[in-house]
């Protein structure tokens, strides 16, 4: 990992709140008798820097403190101990709509929240429409905001932040609102972002947290337990509170759990519905030309047209479009990604064709079907990124790449661990006071 030079340092911060306080305490305190022994610590003994190309993960339980250090990071709140330093802009989306006026329009929360920044009215008017662009919430802009929904809200909040000319980015847990295409159009920025500035981000989703930061931190009762690679310091909090993992080391050596009857079968046999949208034709596409992509649907074996899945089908993805001119080698292919930018699986035709290679002249249609198994999906939603690419898997030329050309939403789950689910069938011993029994389960493996 390479870094630059350091935007923010952290040094000894802590944060006290005085509950309840006589007249004779305060002027205790202000006499410094006593002064240890007032009021309650909400953050202590905090320190740590931020370079630049670094992402922090800030993690721990409701109260831990989180929110606190974020909001004295950001100059909103004082510290009673300690220090903060930074060098550079601080852009901080601390909850929705902070900083925006319930009365005000889109446009003169964007006018309001990019001057409180140090942007001058000449600068906000010249990025104003870049601003729009990345929103994107239409004819909302020009209505009041206490008529948004909390997707609009991070829309406009996130458009506004992204714009400001900030070099640290501040976030606490607002990559979780809004649609899918938004959610991954913002892990874009993001990755980008990381090129010159820095992030500090709060999440309670360790996926989140695994897949966008490079560090993170992890407070308990408003101190610092550990900080390190975001892989170890989950794993420490995990050890420390993830009660499920103990309830399993108990069960086996006494008697064998019960087993959900929905998990024999792959998925639970219809305990895994998932929607698909239509081919999103304004979706970002990038990539030389030379190809479009006229539609992209899912399809059954027999190659109707879904719009209900469930996971555990056997379906097809199936590309068509036409050559602008003439394409040497085609593949197309494809990747599935979750909200958080996060590739789960894919693959192309280049296996199929490379010993015989098919070339697209100009003006042919092609029509590409890729079929597989639907993983078991957890709840949230998924896109599907096509492209068409001209050459061979290790060297060839991106002609036509669309970012979110199908959204799928997944309803009902039985994963709850891990990214996706699979088939599996586990043959456990399970010993017993009374007896040995060896028990055979089929279910989705829950894999991290």
């Amino acid at each position: 990992m390479v870094t630059g030079k350091t935007l923010i340092e952290v040094s000894g911060v802590g944060k006290r709140y005085r509950e309840g306080a006589s007249a004779m305490k305060i002027l205790a305190g202000l006499l410094g008798v006593g002064a240890e022994k007032q009021g309650r610590w909400v953050l202590q003994d905090v320190s740590f820097s931020i370079n630049s190309g670094e992402a922090l993960g800030v993690i721990g339980r409701n109260g831990a403190g989180k929110s606190t250090l974020l909001q004295i990071m950001c100059g909103t709140l004082t510290p009673s101990c300690g220090s903060v330093a930074s060098s550079g802009r601080v852009a901080a989306m601390l909850e929705l709509g902070a900083g925006f006026n319930p009365e005000f329009t889109g446009r003169e929360n964007v006018f309001l929240s990019a001057s409180l920044y140090g942007l001058s009215d000449r600068q906000i008017k010249a990025r104003f429409r870049q601003v729009a662009a990345f929103a994107d919430i239409g004819e909302f802009m020009d209505r009041p905001v206490s008529e948004y929904s909390s997707g609009m809200y991070a829309r406009l909040a996130f458009a506004v932040c992204a714009h400001v000319d900030a070099d640290v980015l501040i976030i606490d847990e607002i990559l979780g609102v809004g649609d899918a295409a938004f959610q991954l159009k913002c892990r874009r920025f993001l990755d980008s972002f990381l090129q010159h500035g820095a992030i500090v981000f709060v999440s309670h989703d360790e996926h989140a947290v695994l897949s966008l930061c490079n560090r993170a931190i992890w407070l308990e009762h408003g101190r610092p337990m550990a900080q390190g690679a975001p892989k170890d310091v989950l794993r420490q909090y995990r050890q420390a509170h993830d009660v499920n993992f103990g309830a399993v080391e108990k069960a086996v050596g006494s008697a064998a759990p019960a087993v959900d009857p929905a998990r024999f079968d792959f998925c639970g046999q219809g305990t895994n519905p998932v929607t698909v949208s239509g081919f999103l034709t304004e979706a970002p596409w990038h990539g030389h030309g030379g190809v479009i992509i006229e539609d992209v649907y899912m399809s059954d074996r027999e190659g109707a047209r879904l719009e209900r899945l469930q996971g555990g089908q056997i379906v097809a993805l199936h590309m068509k479009g036409r050559a602008e001119r003439q394409i040497s080698r085609p593949i197309a292919g494809f990747i599935f990604r979750n909200a958080l930018g996060q590739n789960l699986f894919g693959d192309n035709t280049f296996l199929q064709y490379q010993h015989e290679p098919r070339e697209m002249a100009a003006g042919a249609s092609f029509h590409a079907a890729l079929e597989f198994r639907l993983p078991c999906l957890p709840l949230g939603t998924y896109t599907i990124a096509p492209s068409l690419i001209d050459g061979t898997q290790k060297s060839h030329i991106q002609l036509c790449w669309i970012e979110e050309a199908l959204v799928l939403t997944v309803h009902e789950s039985p994963v709850s661990l891990g990214l996706v689910g699979v088939p599996m069938r586990v043959t456990a011993a399970l010993r017993s006071d009374r007896s040995h029994d060896l028990a055979h389960v089929a279910h989705p493996a829950q894999t991290r």
